[in-house]
């Protein structure tokens, strides 16, 4: 058959499937989650809430399992170390007390007269492990630190100069400080001061030992230090500095990798790897130590900063999930009852792509599984003989990286906990310029025991607003019985908190086309 006659029959047929009566069954895919972007031909979909980023779709999203009794007030900080046997200890701390998790309960392991601070301050706890010394500072109150394992804090610091700091982490063989104060110099927000080599008591600068500080007149306040084996990172509120190694006399060489960026938001900070993800005032952005690359621009930004509570910059948090390659940011946003953290903003590295999810904590943070004490035993058998190791095996000492939060009654959980509800927009399409009328939808997701509804909204011009109907069960088929006519339509996908499922990749949509506009 000639070329041209072929290629009529194909336009023909075309036109012939546009007709007014004609069938449209097509998928409409569950493409990455681009609030910033408009609803008309997003090219990826409008709301994705109570999951997890996926390559093809999204995944369930575990809520949170309390298994501890309460702080006495707002968790301010969490973090978690393992001694040289692999014993895991988790620590936390609230305005006034430092604590230490023995099974479930919250021991307060605070220095004799506790702590400084009040319900109206605005510091937080900041946690490194230095080898087998656990150290924390609030800035209100001197350098805290405790044997990894121990049963009491103490001042860290017994040098002659005994610096407080808002910021603190550890590069290569040395504690750093940043933004601190002093009873020499007072408050210096822009410096960063490193204790000796190998000696996180001593902060009095020397050649000797190798300690000094240094302040950096460009950039505002320091915001953030992210240790290193090979080099530190310094954020500040418009600068980004490499800290690198060099020995004596100059012992540290401070490099500015960046000069436009920096973070406004210091729990917004946190390393994997080389990378460490931040926001800046322009958006989400990640560095590799060398570059900076925006990863929520035409993506997360603009909507973040919408929500942002900005009264309550300080309780932003933020951690790292390993095994999923997942980075999640907690803040108040839109509705948050007296500063707590309402939202979390959800980041994959591994897909390149963006979720959220609603839940009310105090504090995000990354934990450790901490394995079993000889007590906790009796918990999985008081039979010795029945259990399926020996007493000194690693597998009771626990180690596993965990996702973990604070709740608003001040207790500790981690996401291992039934499927959050999930609620996911597909992009505003239509039918090559035509009114369309929608009679059946079925939501693509892969579940055993999960309860699914759907609902449409649609429109007919791009002028007009569009709300969603009422959401409709699916049928035993997996099919929604839906009906709606107008030009520009979106499916919203229900999933109900509880059930059991995979992976949501999209909806396939049957509708008839009813006539040209």
């Amino acid at each position: 058959m000639p070329l041209v006659a072929t290629l009529t029959q194909r336009f023909q047929a075309i036109q012939d499937s546009m007709q007014p009566g004609s069938r449209q069954p097509g998928m409409v895919p569950f493409g990455e989650y681009l609030p910033d972007q408009a609803d008309f031909n997003n090219p990826g979909c409008t709301d994705a809430l109570g999951v997890l980023p996926d390559i093809n779709g999204f995944r369930p999203f575990k809520d949170l399992t309390v298994t501890s009794d309460a702080l006495s007030a707002r968790a301010r900080g969490l973090g978690a170390a393992s001694d040289t046997g692999g014993a895991v200890s988790i620590y936390a701390g609230d305005q006034d007390k430092l604590y230490h998790l023995i099974r479930n309960g919250w021991v307060d392991i605070s220095k004799s007269g506790g702590y400084s601070g009040t319900s109206t301050s605005d510091s937080e706890w900041q946690m490194e492990a230095f080898g087998q010394t656990f150290i924390a500072t609030n800035f209100d109150d001197p350098v805290q630190s405790i044997a990894i394992g121990g049963t009491v804090f103490a001042d860290l610091i017994d040098s002659a100069d005994t610096p407080k700091a808002r910021h603190l982490g550890v590069v290569r063989e040395f504690v750093v400080l940043g933004n601190t104060s002093d009873g020499t110099d007072g408050i210096k927000p822009e410096r960063v001061w490193w204790s000796g080599i190998n000696d996180a008591t001593d902060f009095t600068p020397a050649a000797s030992t190798q300690c000094d500080f240094q302040d950096i007149p460009e950039g505002g306040w320091v915001m953030r230090i992210v240790g290193g084996v090979e080099y530190g990172l310094i954020f500040q509120e418009r600068r980004i500095s490499r800290m690198t190694y060099v020995g004596s006399p100059l012992v540290f060489r401070i490099d500015a990798i960046d000069r436009k960026r920096g973070t406004p938001i210091s729990g917004s900070v946190i390393g994997h790897g080389r990378n460490v993800f931040f926001i800046s005032e322009e958006g989400f952005m990640v560095t590799n130590g060398q570059n900076t690359t925006p990863i929520g621009d035409n993506r997360v930004d603009r909507f973040f900063w919408d929500q942002f509570d900005t009264q309550y910059i300080s309780r932003v948090s933020a951690a790292i999930d390993p095994l999923n390659k997942l980075v999640m940011w907690a803040f108040p946003g839109t509705g948050n009852t007296a500063g707590t953290p309402n939202k979390i903003l959800i980041y994959s590295w591994g897909t390149n792509r963006w979720s959220r999810v609603d839940k009310d904590i105090e504090i995000l943070g990354r934990s450790v599984d901490p394995g079993y004490t000889l007590d906790g035993l009796d918990d999985v058998s008081t039979d010795l003989d029945a259990l399926a190791f020996s007493l000194d095996s690693r597998a009771w000492t626990g180690g596993d990286f965990q996702l973990a939060a604070f709740d608003t009654s001040h207790k500790y959980g981690t996401f291992v906990g039934s499927n959050l509800a999930a609620v996911i927009e597909t992009s505003e399409f239509e039918q090559e310029g035509q009114n369309s009328q929608i009679d059946r939808v079925r939501p693509l997701v892969d579940g055993t025991s999960a309860t699914i509804t759907a609902a449409l909204a649609t429109r007919d011009t791009q002028n007009e607003q569009s709300s969603f109907g009422t959401a409709i069960d699916d049928e035993a088929n997996g099919d929604v019985s839906v009906s709606s006519e107008g030009r520009y339509h979106k499916v919203q996908v229900n999933i109900a908190a509880g059930g059991t499922w995979t992976r949501a990749q999209g909806v396939q949509v049957f509708s008839t086309v009813t006539g040209f506009v």
